[in-house]
């Protein structure tokens, strides 16, 4: 039997001819690369890259502090979006916290691993992928697709349910312990403030004693006094005031004396017994301190102050006790936008394509074998 000669010599019609005639090979395998593209799909397990952003407080939720920040002060925190949302960052990056939420939620599967230590450290590594998945905002001017306004989760995860659970309860965790962290802290700065009122009213309670004090001590010096200069008025039978002014001839001028404390009895005995008798019978000592009209008036001023008791007030219509109420950040995890790490379209293109690929050339492989027998 002859052999049929070859000719290798390819015509470009004949060529899309015989492509046409073997098209239902070509169909064939090319489907059943897609088929086969389709089941290797369905069999792996699923990755998304999980993007969530994190939110501060808006700025009506903002409104429901601004009566309480305009009477606290700056004894008192001032209660606004920026430092809720700092203290959210801070509380959501506490590896205790994402610990937990990883276990509750099983983001690492227990069954996968040999002994508790090892999945407990699966767990703490985890925690921390998660704390550095956060991305603050950025404004890339260049490329628009890297633009992030707020800050976000970028982490890679496996279910949606699970990771949608851990956020909520995540941003749940934080803010509760964000409101009792605020409502302590206020409790604080009360205290203080109280505590500082009390002082002061110990203080001023004190120089007001003080001052009954020395002019106790003024008065028995001052009577003591008296009573010596009365008897001398008496000895010397001065009964009415003859106190005179001396006058001393100098070179150049006239120098007058008046003689005061030192011949005080020379006012006479009716005088200073008068005076003696007057300050015996004063009911009204105060009356008689110069200071202590102004210390009384002091501590009427801080007893009277009701700017305590009206940010108490205030603090109490504030979110921060309500529970339900309360957000210093939120998670937009109902928001959260998953884009799937591994195509079904390009692994059905790339299929179908290999598939095509293969189809033409085992069909040519198969025509050059048979043109050679």
């Amino acid at each position: 039997m002859k052999k049929k000669p070859f000719n290798d010599e390819i015509n470009l019609a004949d060529l899309i001819f015989y492509l046409w005639n073997n098209k239902i090979k070509i169909i064939i395998i090319t489907t059943t690369f897609i088929f086969l593209g389709f089941f290797y799909f369905t069999s792996l397990e699923k990755k998304f890259l999980a993007k969530t952003d994190i939110k501060p407080i808006s700025t009506f939720e903002s409104q429901k502090y601004r009566l309480f920040n305009s009477l606290a002060g700056k004894e008192i925190i001032n209660i606004n979006p920026t430092i809720l949302f700092n203290l959210f960052l801070n509380k959501i990056q506490t590896t205790e916290i994402i610990e937990e939420a990883i276990s509750k939620f099983n983001l690492v599967n227990k069954d996968k691993f040999q002994n508790q230590k090892i999945y407990e450290e699966e767990i703490q590594k985890t925690a921390i992928l998660i704390i550095d998945s956060m991305l603050p905002p950025s404004n890339d001017e260049e490329n628009e697709s890297k633009k992030i306004l707020n800050w976000q989760f970028n982490f890679e995860i496996y279910d949606k349910t699970n990771w949608r659970n851990f956020l909520e309860y995540l941003e749940k965790r934080a803010n509760e312990e964000i409101r009792i962290t605020l409502i302590n802290r206020f409790n604080t700065e009360i205290e203080i403030l109280e505590t500082n009122s009390k002082f002061n009213i110990e203080d001023i309670e004190q120089s007001i004693a003080n001052a009954l004090d020395d002019y106790k001590t003024s008065i028995i010096n001052r009577l003591a006094f008296l009573e010596e200069q009365a008897e001398i008025a008496r000895t010397l039978n001065i009964a009415k005031n003859t106190l005179e002014a001396e006058n001393f001839q100098t070179n150049n001028a006239i120098v007058t004396n008046i003689k005061s404390e030192n011949s005080y009895y020379l006012k006479g005995y009716e005088m200073i017994e008068k005076e003696i008798s007057l300050i015996n019978s004063r009911e009204n000592e105060k009356a008689f301190i110069s200071n202590i009209l102004e210390l009384e008036k002091n501590k009427r001023s801080i007893l009277q102050n009701k700017s305590i008791e009206r940010i108490k007030l205030l603090f109490l219509e504030t979110p921060i006790n309500n529970t339900n109420n309360f957000k210093a950040a939120k998670i937009e995890y109902i928001a959260t936008i998953y884009d799937q790490q591994v195509s079904l379209s390009k692994i059905l293109v790339i299929s179908a394509i290999a598939g095509l690929l293969i189809s033409i050339i085992y069909i040519f492989t198969k025509s050059i074998i048979a043109s050679r027998k």
